[in-house]
Parts: C-alpha cells; sequence; structure tokens
C-alpha cells in the first residue's frame, strides 16, 4: 500500500481550516456567543483569501521544486477540498 505524501505546512493549514469550519457549525447548532460565530466568519474569509494564495504557490512549487511535485500536487489536491466546505459554511450562514 502506497503512502501518500503532503507538505506538513499544507496539511497543518488544511486541518486548521476544518477545525474553524467545525466551530462554526457547533457554535451556530449550539448558539453559542455571536461575537465568537462572527469571528470564526472573519477568520473563515481569511481562510478563502490564503487558501487561493497557497494554492497559487504550490502550483508554482510544482515546477521549481521537480523532486518534490507528487507531494506538491497531492498538496494542491489537498486544499482544493477547502473550497465545498467553505461554501457549504457561507450557505449555512445565509439561511440561518
Amino acid at each position: 500500500m502506497m503512502k501518500s505524501k503532503y507538505n506538513n505546512i499544507a496539511l497543518i493549514y488544511f486541518s486548521a481550516s476544518w477545525l474553524i469550519g467545525i466551530l462554526i457549525i457547533a457554535g451556530m447548532i449550539f448558539k453559542i456567543s455571536d461575537d465568537l460565530v462572527v469571528t470564526l466568519i472573519f477568520l473563515s474569509a481569511m481562510n478563502l483569501i490564503i487558501n487561493l494564495f497557497s494554492m497559487i504557490l504550490l502550483f508554482a512549487f510544482i515546477f521549481i521544486f521537480p523532486e518534490n511535485r507528487g507531494q506538491f500536487k497531492n498538496s494542491l489536491v489537498l486544499m482544493m477540498f477547502n473550497f465545498p466546505i467553505i461554501f457549504f459554511l457561507y450557505l449555512a450562514i445565509s439561511l440561518t
């Protein structure tokens, strides 16, 4: 069985963005402090900008560092999974 290699920074960023999304959903479900949820929504919006920038960097790193091409491709695909999550969060927020 082959193990996929990811860039450590991209993996940590992906995990942090999932955690922010889970906290926003939990805050909406349990009606936790509005200031906390608004702050997390702001962080999620910043997350979108950072995600786009990091995807551009990872795409450039694929061609700059050919020895780590597989690692950067896997990390790029991993970062693409953040967009449906962010879209779902903004859809859920707009419906409530």
